[in-house]
């Protein structure tokens, strides 16, 4: 379980340093891509969100080795929290029909995550 903890965490990382990128430097992009119509205002929220994907990067390729804890439980409920969190409101905001279908990888890969950290909670 802890090989599978440190590819679901340097996975996690790596998802997260590019929606870093992708939010800081090219946020206009990123808002339309969702089929939304880009503004100052939501270019100034994503810049500002980015800071959020770094800090969750850098805590997740930092606690990639950690053996199995109570500090590595409470990671894994906060990170599959935030990703169940994501999955639900891209779901959401898709059947609604605000965002485009692009939003589904996203929706998937937020599914992937928050349910191997569920798994990697409840094994040991």
């Amino acid at each position: 379980m802890k090989l599978f903890y440190k590819i679901v965490s340097i996975a996690t990382s790596v998802l997260f340093i590019y929606l870093f990128a992708q939010l800081l430097f090219t946020p206009s992009s990123f808002i339309e891509d969702l089929g939304l119509e880009a503004s100052e205002a939501g270019c100034i929220l994503a810049r500002r969100a980015s800071m959020f994907m770094l800090g969750i990067s850098v805590l997740m390729f930092g606690a990639r080795n950690l053996p199995h804890s109570k500090a590595r439980q409470v990671i894994c409920i906060a990170t599959g929290i935030t990703m169940f969190g994501l999955s639900c409101m891209g779901s959401y905001e898709f059947i609604k029909g605000t965002v485009n279908s692009s939003i589904l990888i996203a929706i998937i890969c937020e599914t992937v995550l928050w349910v191997s950290f569920g798994i990697i909670l409840f094994k040991k």
